[in-house]
């Protein structure tokens, strides 16, 4: 009888198989007494000589350091040259000192890169959870690119993406197959062969899920892309409902692969959700690997006019180089004030008067006990299950309107909306009116120990977990004031012989949803791509009457997008292209 000898991608699913089966057990019930798998691992059970033992691997770990400011780019940028300047000009030694800080910031630490740690590192990149280790993962991937091309003599190109050079790397595991096959996938799409933007420099403000998908979207259009965010990390851990298309979008860019969101991604047909951050890691890595440009822990301040053309001025500023720019894409939340100080028009929607519509939001710890996994999700409104509210305010005294339940890996996430006269009577606030226009939910009229409570008690009643995550407890909204912007699109003009700067509007920026329709994340991933439309045809035909046009067109249709008239405002779902004619019926 031959002896049967496993091929390398077997040892790699074994190996996998076996990591998987070793953390199921570590979190089962009794799991001190399991004894650990690691100590015998696939490829030695198997006895393939060839293959190196998961104890044998070399390991890879990101040096843990406090993040103030993280530039995460595809290749280090070229140095500006260096203007004269003298020491004596106090000035330019504040100048200096302060472009010191900057790069000591956002300059990676010195590692040294090792080919046989490219598969660890890899999948540490593919498993991170916070945007240090993402950044470290990426940083150190694209050293052992660097080594590859010093040892095999084969440099890439310019024009080839991050992801395609790190898959020349030997030796890594299986699953990076899935992955580079759906980023080719993306790139083969008929939509991104025309590359409307090739040549342009693009600036998104804003990190949030909208901004970071806009940037993969603007980057396949073939434009130079930096996202610039103020914060420098991803703490949000609420949780989105999706519709099925920002679902199916999300797989063809990794959902299932990349952790988190993991292989359990819209496993519930009923439930579709994901937690913010969860959605914004995945979204950071599919940029990075694009080759988007990524600056944390960098706020955006204005545009102005520098020889001959735009620039974006930051605070800190970009060193080496300052950042020029093409168009603008603002996605820094609602009411956004970029848009505000460019002279769009603001438009007040919702209920209109405050205090009408108020959520409550907790945040449990998920202890990933069998009970706990065994939790049905919900979604209530009262007009649909009276019964259960009236049962709910007798025995706990919340009189909600909404109710709804999702479980995440991490975290049981519910919101509710309680009335106004219902979290004064529980003591959650102190009074029901705004006194000298001071809004209602100022920190003074509301008692978060109290808040909590109500909470509490909700959960025990609905047979939920009470113990309130690290990251976020409660927290209390009114959204019954909605805002909106009147133009998606507009244009800043600078000096005559500077061409006009293209500025587009996504997400809340533009559009801010109702809470309870849930149409946060479809309208923003149209939006997106309706963005980039406008664009195109502006750098294309230099018509500004005619992008502007094709913007408000899109943007009408992009209001009335609801659950209940979807059918009527947009076609099916497989025809769904970068053009808003293939998306919106009346386009």
């Amino acid at each position: 009888m031959k002896s049967w000898r496993p091929l390398p991608e077997q040892v790699d699913l074994l190996q996998n198989i076996v990591e998987a089966a070793s953390e199921l057990l570590r979190d089962a019930p009794g799991a001190a007494a399991v004894p650990e798998l690691a100590a015998a691992p696939a490829a030695a059970a198997l006895a393939v000589p060839s293959a190196p033992t998961a104890q044998e691997a070399p390991a890879f770990s990101p040096p843990e350091r406090p993040v103030r400011k993280v530039q995460i780019e595809a290749a280090p940028k070229a140095k500006a040259p260096e203007a004269a300047q003298t020491d004596d000009d106090p000035k330019n030694r504040e100048t200096q000192a302060k472009a010191a800080v900057c790069r000591s910031q956002s300059e990676p630490p010195d590692m040294t890169a090792s080919l046989e740690k490219a598969p660890t590192a890899l999948k540490h990149f593919l498993d991170a959870r916070s945007v240090s280790a993402i950044a470290e993962g990426f940083r150190y991937l694209l050293k052992c690119v660097e080594l590859h091309e010093e040892e095999s003599g084969k440099v890439h190109g310019k024009e080839v993406l991050p992801y395609q050079k790190i898959r020349s790397l030997p030796g890594l595991p299986w699953k990076a197959q899935q992955v580079w096959q759906l980023l080719d996938a993306q790139v083969k799409k008929e939509d991104h062969q025309a590359k409307p933007l090739q040549g342009k420099s693009l600036a998104v403000v804003g990190a949030g899920p909208v901004g970071l998908r806009i940037a993969l979207q603007l980057k396949l259009a073939g434009a130079a892309v930096t996202v610039l965010e103020k914060r420098c990390e991803f703490v949000r851990i609420n949780r989105l409902h999706l519709w099925d298309w920002v679902k199916q979008d999300l797989i063809q860019w990794g959902a299932k692969i990349f952790s988190p969101p993991g292989g359990t991604f819209g496993a519930d047909k009923d439930y579709c959700h994901i937690g913010i951050s969860e959605l914004q890691y995945l979204l950071l890595k599919c940029c990075l690997l694009f080759g988007v440009t990524v600056e944390l822990g960098v706020e955006f301040r204005d545009v102005v006019v520098r020889s001959g053309g735009w620039v974006a001025e930051t605070e800190p500023p970009l060193v080496p180089q300052e950042l020029r720019v093409d168009a603008l894409v603002c996605c820094d939340g609602a009411a956004s004030r970029i848009a505000k100080s460019k002279g769009a028009a603001t438009i007040a929607g919702g209920l209109g008067k405050e205090g009408q519509a108020i959520g409550v939001v907790a945040n449990f710890l998920n202890g990933k006990t069998s009970s706990e996994r065994n939790l049905r999700q919900f979604s209530w409104a009262r007009q649909f299950n009276t019964e259960l509210f009236k049962k709910l305010k007798d025995k706990v005294g919340a009189d909600l309107q909404n109710i709804v339940y999702y479980r995440g890996d991490e975290s049981h996430y519910m919101i509710m909306t309680p009335s106004k006269q219902c979290l004064v009577e529980k003591g959650c606030l102190h009074t029901a009116d705004s006194l000298d226009g001071a809004p209602l939910l100022r920190a003074e009229n509301v008692e978060l120990d109290n808040l909590k409570s109500l909470a509490q008690e909700v959960a025990v009643h609905f047979g939920l977990p009470t113990e309130f995550t690290p990251e976020q407890s409660v927290m209390i909204f009114d959204f019954s004031d909605t805002k909106r912007h009147e133009q998606a699109m507009l244009f800043q003009d600078g000096e005559a012989s500077t061409p006009p700067l293209a500025i587009s509007l996504a997400g809340d920026a533009l559009l801010e949803p109702f809470w309870p329709t849930g149409l946060g994340c479809i309208r923003g991933f149209l939006g997106a791509m309706d963005a980039v439309s406008c664009l195109g045809t502006w750098f294309k035909t230099k018509d500004r009457e005619q992008a502007l046009g094709k913007a408000e067109a899109a943007y009408r249709q992009l209001k009335s997008v609801d659950a209940q008239t979807k059918d009527m405002t947009l076609k099916p779902e497989n025809e769904w292209r970068v053009e808003p004619h293939t998306r919106y019926r009346h386009m």
